[in-house]
């Protein structure tokens, strides 16, 4: 085995056709000539429209356009009948003044268009597609007993316009088209990347979208006007199939007010539905592991070992239970899903014994980067999981009368995976039941992990128009999801060996057995008026509440989660954080204990107005949307509560050109993000959480060491909960109990928000195509961090006429934490009464005093896009963006360290944490093409593509903060790093360089104060400017087969991933050193590659 070197830095035919009934010409020239050219096509099936997007709302839409004559003047008075194709249903309008119309609520699908006015010929267009990404038409009709002249003469025609009615970015796909033609991964997240922009974030996440600069945790999901998304720390939502979708937006800019609770994008998916019909199919996914290319191996994984073999089985079956009023649909979704992994780590290469490298050298691996210091790769474990949970869902739709209907959709994502550990530590390599990296066999069996999670979802939802002008909905549902890991051997606890520059886990891989169970409810009101007062309104405001619950308990396997470390320095000097030697072997012991069941409340009122004014030239999108939050600690006290936050959603769009083909557009709107609900249960929940330090006196039965004497009297170490070890023995964060509310969250705190401007113009030519630009800037206002404010505690003490000493005796750098907006005042309760007191205070803390600056993340793009739809030959859709992201936080969670606590990272922890961390933030792609598309060679035979390329990464380093970094360095010795360990952003530099070499002599100038200060080996590296990843570029292509059949219609599908098996370097290890400041020779080294070739086969029958 062998790691890299160090790094170089829908629907066809006639779907969208344009009808006329009678069009002859003999010249053109000028206005005339475009309008032609406007007027020609065929049909136009959708596959991805690049938007602005014109979703009216969660499930539906609102159709809109004019109705003109042959000379182009507006026909007031004109009957709108729109008849619904797929279930029967006739909605009918008149024309305003203007020509134009406007039919609210409707479900998505196809319709026949009915037009007539006194005067002219009836017109019908029984292909018109109504869709989130277009629902606009212009129709023309001829004047009864109309002749044609030699100019060009329409006598009844439809053209498809844009869409003035939204002026929304982003990206509307028919799930079903693009997954005929187009090479995408079967889930909501690889649709959600061909949008313009999207970025892919950290893989230890996931690889979740992260949209206009904001972290992968700031979006929402939404399945039928359900909310799915995952309220803990907001990383993605519950897995749905891909062939339950019928529509998936995404809404990047410019989102309307009825939508909120995000800092980043939307994605707005709608379920199929049943029609008239009878429809039905079955089919069988494959993707073989024999059709997969090994991804390169890192010193942390071994990926020649891996495996991965998927199976689905889908059956889909919908139609009429009461012709035209009542419709079900239904999906069954088997699963056999099997994952094999090896995992490794760093141990010294000249190591003897049961465990040394140079004693049983068949089980350690060489590597070019590593061995120069000494270091080698041995296999830590070797994983199987195993998933066969199915899916099952449905949809009934009911139309009582035309106008008033009702939906309900279930769907259950419940699913148990069980991981077979195998190889790992436990055993030594002498045993020879280690997992062995060089033959990859996996080893003695260890043990067993069940992770469960999903659940059982509904939602509801009436919708009746009442007149023209008033319609109403209503929508009540449930999201549950549940998130445990349950290990075998709950007695063993984890064990990682950071000893020497090595990092492996030697112990139980399941740190925490962790019972979640999380359950969203909501309750939903709208109203639509449509009116002219000064031009057309289209008014729709409402309410919705969602009150969340959240049950979680952690314990540590075995008791605690053990760390093995030696003490920084030579033997000549003293580690401040344990008080011991350097070169002493020292055990730190974790125990971690949290439980208790939590509350949130989310509600918001909205109103928007669609004013369209000089003849629906200029259309005013004028909304304003009131947020309030709510979260309760686990004794069900509020701890925070927002009020009346407001956020105008304020956007025009023109029509400079009067021709319904050109858009101008901009908007400005501020949103808001939701406290997670994952900050109830670390910040306002009782959680035990300390750390023990005792001398390594040798490793037991299973790698569990064994605890030489309790280390007590470290300059850093205070008692212990429970007064076990005696003395000064512990560095506690948690004491178990329930924190007064008043201590933890500042009483002035707002909640995360930021202000996004766009501005963009689109064009329309002919059906077909239409291209455009548009620039987005983001700009972060507030961020919520939890952060330590002893640093102001201690001189407002000292002003009050205390002494210093009594002063940093209870606030001793690291005693209150509170959750703030970094960079502004804090009001706040004091932790404990001042020396000599017995009262609580409540004190404004300055920003400055505190030291922290203000949070920062601003975003400025520019976009470029260029659709051409599907006719039933060829599509293609393609995209750039060029973009820059700086800041000093990422957002709620962190991919420097894959921190996934939202709001509680360790960003703004200690002033010392945040020197150096304002740069290039890790979803910065400075480049980003996107295109994608598919021919139709013949009847039978229909090639796809998809492609991306995406500029670099950029990282920085990040390590042990050295003591003159904090605030009161001398009298306290140093807080980042004896509490926060490698947490940074400070490495070893010498000569310019970053040192990897683990036997480098650290200087950090707390160790050497008798008779003066070196200056520190320990050095801030600025974020994003030590390392490179490669560009991303990848190819995937795809062929689908029509199978001769009779009756029924059936095919064969091959589907190959990343076809010229690239495999870049895409992350690199960030951390440069131990928690202890020592040099890691694993900084700097790749630890993800683009993943290889891979092929997925289907087979489908439909009828």
């Amino acid at each position: 085995m062998r790691v890299a070197k160090r790094p170089h830095g829908g629907s066809q035919g006639n779907a969208n056709v344009v009808r006329t009934s009678n069009f002859m010409r003999k010249a053109l020239s000028g206005s005339s000539a475009l309008q032609a050219l406007a007027l020609m096509g065929a049909g136009v099936g959708l596959a991805a429209t690049v938007v602005p997007a014109s979703a009216q709302d969660y499930s539906q839409v609102s159709a809109t356009g004019r109705v003109r004559g042959t000379n182009g003047e507006p026909i007031a008075g004109a009957s709108v009948a729109v008849t619904s194709n797929d279930q029967g249903f006739t909605r009918t309008v008149t024309t305003n003044s203007d020509g134009t119309y406007r039919v609210t609520a409707l479900p998505q699908g196809n319709y026949t268009f009915t037009i007539s006015a006194a005067g002219f010929d009836t017109f019908t267009d029984n292909a018109v597609v109504l869709s989130q990404g277009s629902a606009a038409n212009q129709f023309t009709l001829a004047a009864t007993g109309a002749t044609a002249s030699d100019e060009i003469v329409v006598t009844a025609g439809r053209i498809r316009t844009v869409d003035f009615d939204r002026n929304t970015t982003g990206t509307v796909l028919n799930v079903a088209d693009t997954a005929a033609r187009v090479p995408v991964a079967r889930d909501i997240t690889s649709v959600i990347l061909l949008t313009p922009g999207a970025v892919s974030g950290d893989n230890r996440f996931g690889s979740l979208p992260a949209i206009n600069g904001a972290s992968v945790s700031e979006n929402v999901y939404y399945v039928n006007g359900l909310n799915i998304t995952q309220f803990r720390n907001g990383l993605g939502a519950v897995p749905i199939p891909f062939d339950f979708y019928q529509t998936v937006e995404t809404k990047t800019g410019g989102i309307s007010a009825e939508f909120g609770r995000f800092t980043g994008g939307m994605f707005n998916a709608t379920t199929k539905s049943g029609s008239n019909e009878f429809h039905g199919g079955v089919t069988f996914n494959w993707a073989p592991d024999d059709l997969r290319s090994d991804t390169r191996n890192t010193y942390a994984a071994d990926n020649d070992a891996s495996f991965s073999d998927r199976k689905e089985f889908i059956a889909q079956l919908s139609g009429p239970i009461i012709k035209d009023h009542l419709f079900f649909y239904g999906l069954y979704n088997s699963r056999s899903v099997t994952n094999k992994s090896g995992a490794t780590g760093t141990v010294s290469a000249t190591g003897t014994g049961i465990n040394g490298c140079a004693t049983n050298p068949t089980f350690c691996g060489t590597s070019e980067d590593l061995a120069s210091f000494n270091q080698a790769i041995v296999g830590t474990s070797y994983l199987i999981d195993r998933n066969s949970s199915p899916f099952y869902g449905g949809k009934i739709d009911a139309v009582i009368v035309d106008g008033q209907r009702l939906e309900a959709t279930y769907f259950n994502t419940s699913a148990t995976t069980v991981r077979d550990i195998f190889g790992t530590s436990t055993y030594s390599l002498a045993s020879g039941q280690r997992y062995n990296l060089n033959t990859n066999e996996a080893g003695g069996y260890v043990s067993s992990t069940v992770l469960r999670s999903g659940g059982e979802n509904y939602v509801g939802r009436y919708t009746g128009t009442f007149t023209d002008w008033l319609t109403l909905s209503a929508a009540y549902g449930v999201n549950k999801n549940r998130e445990t890991t349950e290990s075998s051997t709950p007695e063993l606890a984890s064990v990682n060996d950071l000893r020497n520059g090595g990092n492996a886990s030697i112990g139980n891989v399941t740190g925490n057995n962790n019972v979640a169970f999380d359950k969203r409810t909501f309750y939903r009101a709208d109203a639509d008026l449509n009116f002219r007062l000064l031009g057309s309104h289209h008014i729709r405001f409402g309410y919705d509440r969602e009150d969340l619950n959240l049950r979680n308990f952690i314990t540590a396997n075995g008791g605690f989660q053990y760390e093995l470390n030696t003490a920084a320095g030579t033997a000549a000097t003293i580690d401040p954080v344990v008080g011991l030697p350097g070169g002493t072997q020292y055990v730190k012991a974790r125990t971690f204990v949290s439980g208790g069941e939590f509350d949130s409340r989310n509600v918001a009122f909205y109103a928007q107005d669609s004013w369209q004014l000089f003849g629906d030239r200029l259309q005013l999108n004028l909304g304003i949307r009131n947020d309030k939050f709510e979260n309760k600690n686990a004794a069900g006290v509020t701890f925070y509560k927002a009020k009346d936050q407001w956020s105008p959603r304020l956007g025009f769009s023109a029509d400079p050109m009067g021709d319904g083909l050109t858009k101008v557009y901009g908007s400005f709107s501020r949103y808001y993000l939701p406290v997670a609900a994952n900050t109830n249960v670390r910040l306002a929940g009782s959680e035990l959480d300390y750390d023990t330090y005792y001398r390594l006196s040798g490793l037991g039965p299973n790698n569990i060491p064994v605890l030489g004497g309790a280390i007590t009297g470290g300059s850093g170490l205070e008692p212990c909960p429970g007064g076990t070890p005696a003395g000064t023995a512990c560095v506690v964060r948690n004491d178990g109990s329930v924190p007064d509310t008043a201590s933890v969250v500042a009483s002035n705190l707002k909640p995360q928000s930021l202000d996004e401007i766009v501005l963009g113009f689109e064009r329309r030519v002919g059906s077909r195509i239409k291209f455009g630009a548009y620039y987005t800037q983001t700009d972060l206002n507030d961020s919520l961090e939890d952060a330590a404010l002893d640093q102001a505690i201690i001189p407002y003490c000292v002003s009050q006429g205390k002494t210093a000493a009594s002063c940093r005796a209870i606030w001793n750098g690291v005693h209150q934490y509170a959750l703030i907006n970094p960079g502004r005042d804090v009001s706040v309760t004091l932790s404990d009464p001042l020396p000599g007191e017995t009262a609580l205070r409540t004190v404004t803390l300055s920003g400055a005093a505190l030291g922290y600056p203000q949070a920062e993340r601003k975003y400025r793009s520019m976009t470029f896009t260029f659709d051409r739809e599907f006719d039933g030959k060829w599509d293609l859709h393609a995209n750039y963006t060029y973009a820059k992201l700086v800041g000093n936080i990422e957002g709620g969670i962190r991919s420097d360290n894959a921190q996934t606590d939202a709001g509680l990272t360790t960003a703004f922890d200690l002033p010392a944490l945040v020197n150096g961390t304002y740069g290039y933030l890790p979803n910065d792609r400075r480049h980003n093409f996107k295109a994608y598309g598919s021919y139709r060679f013949a009847d039978w035979l229909t090639l796809g593509a998809n492609g991306v390329l995406a500029s670099p990464r950029r990282y920085g380093c990040f390590g042990r903060a050295p003591a003159n970094a904090d605030f009161d360095s001398v009298a306290v010795g140093g807080l980042a790093g004896r509490f926060y360990g490698a947490a940074a952003a400070y490495c070893n530099v010498s000569g310019g360089d970053i040192i990897r070499d683990p036997n480098f002599a650290v200087v950090n100038d707390s160790f050497n104060r008798v008779g003066g200060v070196r200056p520190s080996t320990l050095q801030v590296v600025k974020r994003a400017t030590a390392l490179k990843s490669d560009w991303l570029a990848q190819l995937d292509l795809d062929a689908q087969i029509q199978l001769p059949t009779e009756g029924y219609s059936a095919f064969l599908r091959l589907s190959v991933f990343n076809v010229f098996n690239s495999k870049q370097e895409l992350r690199y290890s960030e951390i440069g050193t131990t928690s202890a400041g020592a040099p890691l020779p694993t900084y700097s080294l790749p630890t993800q590659y683009n993943p290889g070739r891979s092929a997925r086969i289907q087979l489908g029958v439909n009828f």
